[in-house]
């Protein structure tokens, strides 16, 4: 792999990451649809595992 795209990738999985990190702070809101609140564990996992890929990409 080349050093852009490994950038790109590093760049996009560390945002990702971080967005799903604090999705699930949205639970406090009533606007938030009531189904998906069972996957706030999984989309926290998730990105914890995307920020450290995405640092580790760097």
């Amino acid at each position: 792999m080349d050093k852009a795209t490994k950038t790109q990738m590093s760049i996009v999985s560390f945002i990702v990451g971080l967005i799903l990190l604090f999705i699930p702070y949205l639970k406090n809101f009533d606007t938030v649809f009531p189904g998906i609140s069972q996957y706030f564990s999984l989309m926290f996992y998730l990105g914890l595992v995307l920020v450290v890929v995405g640092y580790y990409l760097k």
